[in-house]
């Protein structure tokens, strides 16, 4: 009509789709047997096929009364408003949804069928859902007609095939214009007779002509509508939620339809909720589910009264789907290393790492076992062994049964080392290795009769070690190992220091003169010292047909921590040999007399006459070689004395300085003595003149060494130079030492200026420093000593000093 002419200039805000009230399926649908969009694209058409409508095509522009288009949106008359903006209602995400066509009709002004479809294929004997979609496309808000405008009316008619049956039908009543696009679906519910496929659709318009009754239509669909199915376990459910890797206690499904007919089933199984795939053999109402799946999975069963169409989506229905959600495992939690027990402290921390939103417990077994610590990352322990960390979800409580072993390993141990001995001044290098590896050591040296042990860190010990006696010496390092600052058990490694011994080489039976071309002595490969020394001798034999000195020397074998020299041995061959004793030898009377030597000290050998001294008599004895026919006799002359008596009396002179002179008075006048102090290097002189003060050791001895030594104490008397009365129990007090050697005494002590402040006698023999009870200054004080001696009396002045 005129009216859809008038353009207006309107903004469109939104479409709006709902459902009309002719009748739906209220149970489960199938696959679209049929489905009528339009197709897409920005152009117009294409053009029905014929027979399907009585109205005409228009290929541009917009649609008169009588006519129909096919285009993308529905706002068709150029620069106005009175038709609504609205795209079609087919979904982007579906087939020609984009840019999808709907059919756009300008209703006739004479009511009547513009619409006629057969649909082909459909199930016999199978209930089915037709439905599409109506948009009154007048915008009432233009104005353009009075009120809402002439609504739409369309009745949906369903015929068999020869069009004698009229198998249902319904009208939408009026559908009125409005300020904004609806769309609103409207279906009906039919049953296919038995032994057909083809039904007509028929679409009427019942409104009349005039101002309004223009409409689109879009996804025509038919599709199976069996009974409502719901899929449920043993409890009612509709989903169950498990965690991965536990065991699926409720495992039977049930489909559970709302009607009474008799149902055929195919269960599918599907991972994302979008592509199923049938379960073989799986056909009854019910579905055991035969393992735990690891992952979230969805059950439907397809529904069909037919069970020849079960594989057909078209002429089947789906139940609704059972959802089995299956939370994640956690992840295994990441152990922070293996740790040793350290003895540097109480306990020891073991650790897991896991991501924020998991926890942990520990056991004391892989799987089962004791809880030993709850909802932590970390076990802090003192205890050896393994411990399983069991890894938790925060969120779903699900846990991963792969318990990863963290173990708490004794304390470190050092790698055992051998003791060992080394002589002095030798330098050690002690590789220091242990158990495992990565560790450092610390090591503290000790040692007795030994130098040169350190202490340190590192992983070889190199000191150079010194015996500092002549007993063994020993060393001990005390090891201690350390693993990532955790101190292992320690480790005592001793060391033998032996000395360095010097040792001579002894022969005391070897001939070193021969007569010329005499048979010699073979020379022994082995030394007479208590502990024997073996060698070799260059050269080897004795050779006694040359005159003069030889030199045989024996080289000892070498000798752990010892050094011997070699042994020298000079071998005189002679025509004839004298023995080279001493010709005198002076003896006290009745004293022990040495023994007579069968070897002199040129190496003869051979017997005395009378074969022993007579230490009473003085007298002549003879010494006679052995069968050597070159060696003569020898004489000793023995001179018998009397002893002496080394008794003694002395004198001193009492000077009180530092130094006294005391005189020795030996009672025989006739002797030849030796004189000495204190043990100190013996003196012919009697006098000694620089004694200090004090008791010493005086000897006298008789230089023929027959006359018994004797000995007698003496005090020398001085006094002290100054005193420190401060209380530290050191010079505290001021006193002349032993004064009560003397027969009578008494001091008297003065200040500077002669004022008495102390008289010091047997009853009160020192002075603290103080005059009527106060403490005197550090100055110098005098002092009077008066002191009988041997009869006579004395006086002696001086001065001394008082310190603070």
């Amino acid at each position: 009509m005129y009216l859809k002419r008038i353009f207006f200039i309107i903004t469109i805000l939104f479409t709006i789709q709902s459902n009309g009230q002719l009748g739906f399926c209220n149970g489960s649908l199938g696959e679209p047997i049929f489905l009528e969009n339009f197709g897409s694209g920005t152009d117009y058409g294409p053009a029905l096929p014929n027979g399907i409508t009585n109205y005409n095509y228009v290929s541009s522009g917009f649609p008169d009364d009588g006519e129909y288009t096919l285009y993308y949106r529905t706002n068709l008359i150029p620069n106005s408003v009175n038709w609504h903006y609205s795209l079609d209602r087919t979904p982007d995400n579906e087939p020609n949804g984009t840019n999808g066509k709907c059919l756009i009709v300008n209703a006739s002004y004479t009511s009547g069928q513009f619409y006629r479809r057969e649909v082909t294929n459909l199930c016999s004997a199978t209930r089915f859902e037709f439905s599409a979609w109506l948009l009154n496309i007048y915008n009432a808000s233009s104005g353009a007609c009075s009120g809402s405008g002439i609504p739409i009316n369309v009745t949906f008619e369903i015929w068999n095939a020869s069009e004698t049956t009229l198998l249902e039908s319904g009208s939408t009543g009026n559908i009125n214009g409005s300020s904004s696009p609806n769309w609103n679906q409207y279906g009906l519910v039919f049953t296919m007779p038995a032994g057909e496929s083809s039904v007509i659709l028929k679409m009427r318009n019942n409104g009349s002509g005039g101002c309004g009754n223009d409409l689109a239509i879009d996804d025509i669909m038919f599709r199976a509508c069996g009974e409502a199915s719901t899929v449920v376990n043993a409890t009612g459910n509709t989903s169950m939620v498990i965690c991965e890797n536990t065991t699926l206690n409720n495992t039977t499904l049930q489909v559970n339809s709302s009607g009474t007919q008799t149902l055929f089933y195919q269960w599918q199984i599907s991972t994302n909720n979008i592509d199923f795939t049938a379960i073989t053999g799986a056909t009854n109402s019910f579905y055991i589910i035969p393992n735990t799946p690891s992952i979230t999975t969805y059950y439907r069963a397809i529904v069909a009264q037919d069970p020849s169409v079960l594989n057909n989506s078209f002429c089947s229905t789906i139940s609704d789907v059972f959802t089995l959600f299956v939370n994640p495992e956690p992840p295994v939690p990441q152990s922070n290393g293996d740790q040793y027990l350290c003895t540097n402290t109480a306990t020891t921390t073991l650790s897991v790492t896991t991501p924020t939103n998991v926890g942990v417990n520990w056991y004391d077994s892989p799987t089962n076992g004791n809880l030993v610590v709850a909802n932590s990352n970390q076990l802090t322990t003192s205890l050896i062994g393994t411990y399983y960390a069991e890894s938790f979800d925060y969120a779903t409580g699900c846990t991963n049964n792969n318990r990863i072993a963290v173990t708490l390993f004794p304390p470190v141990e050092v790698s055992p080392i051998p003791d060992f001995t080394i002589c002095s001044g030798e330098q050690v290098n002690i590789p220091l290795t242990s158990t495992i590896n990565s560790v450092s050591f610390t090591w503290n040296g000790s040692g007795s009769n030994t130098t040169g042990f350190s202490n340190g860190t590192g992983t070889v010990i190199a000191d150079t070690l010194s015996n500092t006696s002549e007993n063994i010496g020993y060393v001990y390092y005390t090891i201690i190992p350390i693993f990532n600052g955790c101190e292992g058990n320690s480790y005592t490694l001793t060391i033998t220091v032996s000395p360095n011994v010097t040792r001579d080489v002894e022969f005391y039976s070897l001939e070193t003169n021969y007569c010329i071309n005499s048979i010699p002595q073979v020379l022994p490969l082995q030394s007479e010292n208590t502990s024997p020394i073996t060698g070799s001798w260059t050269p080897s034999n004795i050779d006694t047909s040359i005159l003069g000195v030889s030199i045989y020397t024996f080289t000892p074998n070498s000798q752990n921590c010892e050094t011997i020299a070699p042994y020298v041995l000079e071998v005189t061959v002679e025509e004839a040999f004298s023995p080279n004793f001493e010709d005198t030898l002076t003896i006290c009377k009745g004293s022990e007399v040495p023994s007579l030597n069968s070897i002199s000290p040129n190496g003869i050998t051979g017997n005395w006459s009378p074969s022993s001294i007579d230490n009473q008599n003085s007298g002549t004895y003879l010494f006679t070689p052995n069968s050597q026919a070159c060696f003569s006799n020898h004489t000793l002359t023995v001179t018998v004395t009397e002893p002496v008596s080394t008794l003694f009396t002395y004198t001193y002179i009492h000077s009180f300085s530092n130094y006294t002179t005391i005189t020795l008075n030996p009672q025989d006048s006739t002797g030849d003595f030796l004189y000495q102090i204190d043990d100190l290097e013996t003196q012919d002189s009697p006098v000694f003149n620089t004694v200090i003060p004090g008791v010493h050791k005086f000897t006298v001895y008789d230089k023929k060494g027959c006359g018994i030594p004797s000995t007698q104490f003496i005090t020398s008397i001085g006094f002290p130079s100054f005193f420190t009365p401060n209380g530290d129990g050191f010079n505290d007090t001021w006193q002349i030492k032993d004064v009560n050697l003397f027969d009578e005494w008494k001091i008297f002590i003065f200040d500077r200026y002669g004022k008495l402040l102390k008289e010091l006698h047997r009853n009160s023999e020192s002075w603290d420093g103080t005059f009527n009870g106060k403490n005197l200054p550090a100055n110098d004080y005098w002092f009077v000593i008066e002191y009988k001696w041997n009869e006579k009396n004395n006086q002696f002045k001086s001065h001394f000093s008082l310190k603070r």
